[in-house]
């Protein structure tokens, strides 16, 4: 069973490159996830938006999410963050995030992209309820995988 972790600590070169592909991505919300273990995030994963409407909405593309997923089905990973952008709201989960977050043991990140300057929050979020939930900057070791440009799947 994934650790409840009550703090999320993620690698400054994984958060800068999580900052960086929300920029990318304006005015499109961006996605991706985050592995590791006991809420220390040691691996980051852009995804696709493949939402119809990604200025409003994210839906990480199915197969990217399955590659991504791979060491947290192996059992060598947890699933330790779920992460998207807002890019003209604030850093706190609409109810359309919380009707459709499926990961209670993830915090789920938001950048939200409508100041001058990204603001980041975590959250928990179980059985609809939101909770904010402690995070920090660490200068640890991470890897980062852009799974964006892989090849368009059927």
């Amino acid at each position: 069973m994934p650790s409840r972790f009550a703090t999320l600590t993620v690698p400054r070169i994984l958060y800068e490159r999580m900052v960086a592909h929300c920029r990318e991505e304006w005015p499109k919300e961006a996605c991706g996830i985050m592995t590791g273990k006991g809420g220390v995030a040691r691996r980051a994963y852009a995804l696709r938006n493949v939402h119809a409407q990604p200025a409003i909405r994210y839906q990480i593309d199915p197969a990217d999410q399955h590659v991504a997923m791979q060491g947290v089905l192996a059992g060598q990973e947890e699933l330790v963050a779920i992460y998207h952008s807002h890019p003209t709201t604030v850093a706190y989960p609409s109810r359309t995030d919380v009707a459709m977050a499926r990961y209670p043991e993830a915090a789920y990140v938001i950048v939200s992209m409508a100041g001058q300057e990204p603001e980041v929050k975590a959250f928990r979020i179980t059985d609809g309820e939101v909770a904010e939930l402690p995070w920090r900057v660490a200068d640890l070791a991470g890897e980062w995988v852009d799974l964006r440009w892989l090849p368009e799947r059927e």
